[in-house]
C-alpha cells in the first residue's frame, strides 16, 4: 500500500516537472516569422500553407501595377475617326482612376498617311494591305496593322489591351489577365464546335480538340505583349487564308477575322480567361453594373415610351452606321424616359459638342471638362426630365453636376415659368425651403459648383428621405467637383 502511494507521488511529481519544463522552453523559444519552407526544416513539422493560384498572383503583384497599353486600329474614315475620338476621351477620363492598370494609348491608323487628329490622339501610322488583298473586307487590315506596330513601336508596357473604336470605357480597367492567360470577352456567336469541319483546315487534329479554340475575337482582349508578338503574324496569315477560301468566307462572314484570332491564339497555346463582365452590348444588355466597356455595335430602336422595337425603326434610334459619312449632328436627340441605363450611358458621350465640328474650337475646350461636356449634354429638357425619373441616382448626380449655370437657368425657366420666384437664390425659394440665407446666397453667381449643390438639393427636395441618401449625394458632389477641376 505504501509502495503504491510512493509510486503515484513520484509519477505526479515527474509529470508536473515535465509540463513545467515544456512551458518554460516554449515561452523562451524565438518565434519564426516566416512560413515553413526549405530554410525551416529543423523547426517543428506543421502542415504547409498552400496558396491558391489567384492568391499567389495577387500577393506577388502587390504594390506593383501590371500596366497594359490600349491599342485601337482604325482607318481614316469619318466613321472610324469620330468613334476613336470618343473612345480616347473616355480612356483619358478613367486612366488614372481607382484600380486602373491602364498605361499608354495608341490609335493604329492603317491608312498609311497621317491625319489632323494625330495632335489629339497618340497615333502610329501603319501601311494598309496591298490593293485588292482585303477583297473588300477592310477589317483584314487589323492584324497586319498590329504586326507592324508590334515590330516597330517602342511599347513600354508588358501587356496589350486590344480595343475597338466603338468601345466606351465606363470605369477604370485593371489587368484582368493572369498566369500567362489572356483575358477576353466571350461572344455567343463564335462557335468553334459548330464549325469544326471548317476550322480543321486551319487547326489540325494534332493540335487537340476544336474546343481548345476559345469563343473570342481579338477585342476586347488583354494579353502579354510577347504572346501577342507571336500570335499576330499567324492571325494575319490565317485571316487572309480564311478570306480566300469560299467555304470559310461564307460560313464566318463579317466575324471571319475574329475566328482568325481565336484560331491563332489556340495554335500558339495561349489560353484565355473568358470574362463576361468585360463588356456589355446594348440594347441586349440593359445594365452597366460592374462592366468595364460598352460596345455599341448594335442599332438601338425605341418608341417614346422607352420600349425596344428592334428590327423596326423606332421613334427614337441610334445606330452608329447612320453616321458613316458625317459625325453625329449637334441636335442629336437623347433617349426618352424608360430607355435602359446601358443605352443612356453610351448615348450621353455623343452630346453634340463632344464631337465639335470645329476642330480648333474643340482643342481649346479639351482641358476644361465642365465646358467640354456640358455645352450640349443638356440641350433638351427631355434629357433633364429623363434623369429626374431615372433609377440610377449616382449617375444622375454626376451628370447633373456638369450643368453650367446659364444652361441651368434656361432649363429651369422652361420647366418653371415663374422662374424668378422659384430659381435657387431667390428669396421666395429661400423661404419655401427654409434654408439658411448664407447657403442660398452663396449659390448665386459666384460659383457654378455652389449653385449646382443647391440646384440638385431643390430638385430632390422631398425625394431623399434618408440621411444615407443625403450622405451619398454629398460624396458624389465632392468627387465630381474634384474631377471637374473647377
Amino acid at each position: 500500500m505504501g509502495c503504491g502511494n510512493f509510486f503515484f507521488t513520484v509519477l505526479i511529481t515527474f509529470s508536473v516537472a515535465l509540463i513545467t519544463y515544456n512551458i518554460l522552453i516554449s515561452a523562451n523559444a524565438p518565434l519564426k516569422q516566416d512560413l515553413p519552407g526549405p530554410s525551416s526544416r529543423s523547426t517543428l513539422l506543421v502542415d504547409p500553407v498552400i496558396k491558391m493560384p489567384l492568391e499567389r498572383s495577387r500577393r506577388s503583384s502587390f504594390g506593383k501595377k501590371r500596366l497594359f497599353h490600349t491599342a485601337v486600329t482604325a482607318s481614316d474614315s469619318v466613321y472610324n475617326t469620330w468613334q476613336c475620338r470618343v473612345m480616347y476621351y473616355w480612356y483619358k477620363k478613367h486612366k488614372d482612376g481607382p484600380n486602373s492598370e491602364m498605361g499608354g494609348f495608341t490609335r493604329i491608323l492603317h491608312s498609311g498617311k497621317p491625319d489632323k487628329f494625330m495632335e489629339e490622339i497618340p497615333t502610329f501610322i501603319a501601311q494598309p494591305l496591298p490593293a485588292g488583298m482585303d477583297q473588300g473586307y477592310i477589317v483584314l487590315n487589323r492584324p497586319w496593322a498590329f504586326v507592324q506596330w508590334l515590330q516597330k513601336a517602342d511599347i513600354k508596357e508588358d501587356y496589350i489591351l486590344m480595343a475597338e473604336p466603338d468601345h466606351i470605357i465606363v470605369k477604370p480597367i485593371p489587368n484582368l489577365s493572369k498566369d500567362g492567360l489572356g483575358a477576353a470577352f466571350p461572344f455567343f456567336y463564335i462557335e468553334p464546335r459548330k464549325y469544326e469541319s471548317v476550322l480543321r483546315k486551319y487547326f489540325p487534329e494534332d493540335k487537340g480538340p476544336v474546343t481548345n479554340i476559345d469563343p473570342i475575337g481579338n477585342s476586347p482582349v488583354i494579353i502579354g505583349k510577347e504572346s501577342l508578338k507571336k500570335i499576330a503574324p499567324t492571325w494575319m496569315n490565317v485571316s487572309l487564308a480564311m478570306k480566300k477560301d469560299p467555304e470559310t468566307d461564307k460560313a464566318f462572314g463579317w466575324v471571319l477575322e475574329m475566328y482568325g484570332y481565336a484560331v491563332s491564339s489556340a495554335l500558339h497555346g495561349v489560353g484565355n480567361i473568358l470574362y463576361k463582365d468585360f463588356m456589355i452590348q446594348p440594347p441586349w444588355d440593359t445594365e452597366v453594373g460592374k462592366k468595364f466597356i460598352i460596345h455599341y455595335t448594335y442599332g438601338c430602336d425605341y418608341d417614346m415610351k422607352g420600349k425596344l422595337t428592334y428590327g423596326k425603326i423606332g421613334e427614337w434610334r441610334f445606330d452608329k452606321r447612320s453616321y458613316d459619312n458625317a459625325i453625329p449632328p449637334r441636335n442629336l436627340p437623347l433617349p426618352p424616359p424608360g430607355v435602359p441605363e446601358s443605352v443612356v450611358c453610351f448615348i450621353s458621350p455623343y452630346s453634340p459638342n463632344l464631337l465639335l465640328h470645329d476642330y480648333d474650337a474643340r482643342k481649346a475646350l479639351t482641358n476644361n471638362l465642365t465646358s467640354f461636356l456640358a455645352l450640349g449634354v443638356f440641350r433638351s429638357c427631355s434629357f433633364f426630365s429623363h434623369f429626374t425619373r431615372g433609377t440610377n441616382s449616382v449617375l444622375k448626380f454626376k451628370i447633373l453636376l456638369l450643368l453650367p449655370l446659364s444652361r441651368a437657368r434656361e432649363i429651369y425657366a422652361t420647366q418653371h415659368p415663374r422662374c424668378e420666384q422659384q430659381f435657387p437664390g431667390s428669396i421666395p425659394m429661400q423661404n419655401k425651403l427654409k434654408l439658411p440665407s448664407s447657403i442660398i446666397f452663396s449659390a448665386g453667381l459666384k460659383s457654378t459648383f455652389k449653385f449646382l449643390v443647391i440646384n440638385i438639393l431643390v430638385m430632390l427636395k422631398g425625394q431623399m428621405g434618408t440621411l444615407k441618401m443625403f450622405s451619398k449625394l454629398l460624396d458624389v458632389l465632392k468627387l465630381s467637383y474634384c474631377n471637374s477641376q473647377l
